[in-house]
Order: structure tokens, then C-alpha cells, then sequence
């Protein structure tokens, strides 16, 4: 076959519009539009850079990151020989719809350098854009373009953009949003204007705080809201503002920023409480191999304030320090606190007891994957709360100082966990710890002092 009957050489491909791709990934369920210009050196050999590191792409949805090593001939130091993968559930897609699975598509994360690269995006698919992607042919021309669909199951769907396509010269001149050193986003409600995310994010945030007092809520599914009783509801009343539902889910909250509220005694930041950054469950040692209720018997206190039949696994706990209710140490193994520098691909932040067994334990590639997901641009926002007698809730007010940070690693997060900023301080708990079915409470998170949130980035302002 002639490469020029290629998947995204036909009459259809030089002629279609953005809309048209639009239109096609509208059908597919696709939400959010990414767009990437390509390099010379975005082929199938380089390999296409996408960032930095994986916390610039927290809207792109991947399986579980794992850890292997690298073969590359760059560095001869074992111990820089290292790399961390994910897969995508990616798909191209052409100019008639037609979809082409790529099952080996993956990003891949070298801390060495440090870069994340796109691989395997042909092999084993039947899309034909070797012709594009090939640094032998034209995979190194100027003009083309690489646009992601993101789906609401998270699928991943592509459009190669060649340079004698009507669409490479269109997106010269399209308004992107911009969501990393990379990509920019379409907007696709094209009747609000966004300049920025941060500028329509601050100015959100402002019209939030003149509303002054506002009565605890929870946003439903269907966007009503219903009174929140419970003192936590600090965050689930911001949330209800920004018409954020609570999912569960580890993406980023509003417009690719996380969202997080702190309570303070009074404004701008007075009082401020240790900040819960994640809660990733281990993913190692005796909490796993045994189960989380073996954990809280063999690891575990009595209850403090004197409740019946309860153990509780909690307290901070900070690296190199021996904790004195559980006994248990926290520890950070494969990682160059000088340098600043992952050492061992298959690193992990470890809590072991006097005998060196390990109680607990979480690989840097699940971890990385539970920052990577949420951290890239985060805001923090503070609030003040009363007691409203007459009508039986709590409400609140929030800051109109508020915090932003822009830009982390991973390799800040370990950075800070090492200085102790960053620690270990679980809330789990076993009820009715002696009866046949006790009532497990799992809650291990990872937090830090608010004062010390400027070290986990790389540009940190106050507004």
C-alpha cells in the first residue's frame, strides 16, 4: 500500500475542521479536549516529550503507574537506571469516526533526566500513521499536531493533525487554555470566555468569599444542594459553591485545580491546622499481608478518651522518629535526600517496628500516582465557621486570601517528608474490637504543616 493512503491522508483528513474532529469525539463521550503541537523530535523512535514530570498531567487518565528499569545507554550509574510506566485505554480515531485501539500506548516517566514520554502509541494497532510518526519519513516535519479526547469513562481518543491538512493551519490560530508546559485545552463551551483557569478560578473564589456566611451544604448529583450537619463540612460548602459533586474520585476539582480548604481561627491564616495532601492505603507489609484489623491489634492503643471496646492506630508520624504509642518508625528507603533523587525504582516510604518488620508500606509508584493525580495546581482557600443556633448548622465564611501553588514533583513531596514537613498521621480505628465482627475505620493519609505547603512547589503566591 502507498504511504500516502495512510489514516489520516485522505480528502476527508486534509479537509476536516476542528469542529468536525469535535463532532466526532462529541459521539465518543469525550469532556475534555487536550491539543499538543509536535515537535520535530515527537516521533515513534524520541518518543513525544509531554512534560516534565507526571504531575504536569493530571488530566490525562492512566492505569497504575509501576515501576521498572531503564535501558537506556544515557547514564551508566545503576542506580539513575530507572523508570516508572503507565498505560492508557488510548484510541486513534479518523476523519469518519472510525476508532483504531492502541494497546500498548503508555507515558513513561524517567526521573533521571527528568521527562515523561509517550510510547508504544502504534504498536499493535491498525491505524496507519507511520508515514507521520516515523523520523525516517516525515515524523520529524513541522506542522502537525497531536489532539487528545478525554472521555467520561476515560478513554483516550486521538487525532493526528498532518501539515497539509486544513486543521494544522486552524490551530494556529485557536485560543487554547493553557493546562501545562505542553498542552493547552479547547475550550469547548464557547460561550464563556476563559482567559485563564487561574484568573476565572480567582475570581470565583472572590465572589465565594462576598457572599460572607453561608449555611453548611452538600451538592447532590443533580446539582440541588441539602444542609450538611457534620463539623466537617468546611470543604463539601466550597465544594457545593463551585458546583463540585462529591465523587471520590482522585482528579483534579475545579477548571484542573485541586481544591482545598483549611480552618483557621481567624483570617488571613490564624490557627491553621496540618493540611491532608492524600490517603493513599499501603500498598505493603503486615496492614496488607495480615489486613487492616490484624494491623490495629497487633500495632494499635486502647482508646485514649476511654470508649469501650476500641483500639485506635493514629498520631504523627515523622521520618526517623520512633512513635511512642505504636512503636512503629517511618522511614523513606531508595531515595538520595541530598540530591534530591529517586535511587531504587522499587523505592517506598515504610513504617517498621523495633525488629525491622515492616508494618506498613507504600511504593513510590503508588504514590506517585496519588500526587500526580491531584498536586499539579492546587489552591488553598481559608475559612472561618459558627454555630448558627436557629437553624441547628454550622456556617461558614471563606478568606479572600487565598493560596496558590503551581508546579511540584514527586521527588518535593519525598524532599519534605525527609525534613519531616511532610508525616504520617492515620485515623483508623476498630469498634467492638473483641465481638466476632469488629467494625474496621481505615484512614491513613499523609499531611503537612500549612506553613511548610511553599516547599512542595515550585511557585507558591498568596493573593
Amino acid at each position: 500500500m502507498d504511504e500516502k493512503d495512510g489514516t489520516y491522508d485522505s480528502e476527508a483528513a486534509k479537509n476536516i475542521s476542528l469542529s468536525g474532529v469535535l463532532k466526532i469525539f462529541g459521539d465518543l463521550d469525550v469532556v475534555k479536549v487536550y491539543v499538543k503541537k509536535l515537535a520535530p523530535n515527537d516521533n515513534s523512535k524520541n518518543q513525544p516529550y509531554f512534560g516534565g514530570h507526571l504531575t504536569e498531567l493530571p488530566f490525562i487518565p492512566t492505569g497504575d503507574i509501576e515501576s521498572s528499569a531503564s535501558s537506556s545507554l544515557k547514564t551508566q550509574d545503576p542506580k539513575r537506571k530507572i523508570k516508572y510506566q503507565a498505560s492508557l485505554a488510548f484510541n486513534w480515531v479518523d476523519p469518519v469516526g472510525a476508532i483504531y485501539p492502541a494497546p500498548d500506548a503508555k507515558l513513561i516517566y524517567y526521573p533521571q533526566y527528568p521527562e515523561v514520554r509517550f510510547s508504544g502509541f502504534l504498536r499493535g494497532s491498525a491505524v496507519k500513521a507511520s508515514r507521520w510518526m516515523s523520523p525516517d519519513k516525515q515524523g520529524r516535519s513541522e506542522g502537525r499536531w497531536l489532539i487528545l479526547g478525554v472521555s467520561k469513562n476515560k478513554n483516550i481518543y486521538a487525532y493526528l493533525v498532518t501539515p497539509e491538512s486544513h486543521l494544522s493551519n486552524e490551530l494556529l490560530n485557536t485560543a487554547l487554555i493553557k493546562v501545562s508546559s505542553v498542552f493547552g485545552e479547547v475550550n469547548l463551551n464557547s460561550a464563556v470566555s476563559i482567559i485563564s483557569t487561574r484568573e476565572k478560578l480567582v475570581n470565583k473564589l472572590m465572589s465565594i468569599h462576598e457572599l460572607g456566611w453561608i449555611s453548611s451544604r452538600k451538592l447532590n448529583a443533580d446539582l440541588s444542594w441539602s444542609p450538611y450537619t457534620a463539623q466537617n463540612g468546611g470543604g463539601y460548602t466550597l465544594e457545593a459553591l463551585l458546583d463540585i459533586v462529591p465523587n471520590g474520585f482522585s482528579e483534579p476539582d475545579y477548571l484542573g485545580w485541586e481544591v482545598k480548604q483549611f480552618g483557621v481561627s481567624r483570617f488571613p491564616s490564624v490557627g491553621a491546622k496540618p493540611t491532608t495532601l492524600m490517603t493513599p492505603e499501603p500498598n505493603g507489609g503486615f496492614y496488607v499481608e495480615r489486613g487492616a484489623i490484624e494491623f490495629v491489634r497487633n500495632y494499635g492503643y486502647r482508646d485514649k478518651s476511654g470508649k469501650d471496646d476500641r483500639f485506635n492506630f493514629g498520631g504523627k508520624h515523622v521520618i526517623n522518629k520512633k512513635h511512642n504509642l505504636t512503636g512503629l518508625t517511618l522511614n523513606l528507603i531508595g531515595f538520595d535526600p541530598e540530591k534530591s533523587i529517586i535511587t531504587d525504582a522499587d523505592g517506598a516510604v515504610i513504617l517498621s517496628d523495633g525488629s525491622d518488620n515492616i508494618a506498613a508500606s507504600w511504593s513510590f509508584a503508588k504514590l506517585m500516582d496519588h500526587w500526580k493525580r491531584k498536586h499539579s495546581q492546587a489552591v488553598y482557600v481559608p475559612s472561618m465557621s459558627r454555630k448558627n443556633i436557629d437553624l441547628g448548622l454550622v456556617e461558614y465564611c471563606y478568606g479572600n486570601r487565598i493560596e496558590l501553588g503551581e508546579g511540584t514533583t514527586f521527588e518535593l513531596i519525598l524532599s519534605a517528608m525527609q525534613l519531616g514537613s511532610v508525616f504520617y498521621d492515620p485515623g483508623i480505628k476498630l469498634e467492638n474490637a473483641s465481638s466476632q465482627r469488629p467494625a474496621i475505620k481505615r484512614r491513613s493519609q499523609f499531611r503537612v504543616n500549612h506553613k511548610e505547603l511553599p516547599n512542595l512547589y515550585k511557585k507558591y503566591e498568596i493573593i
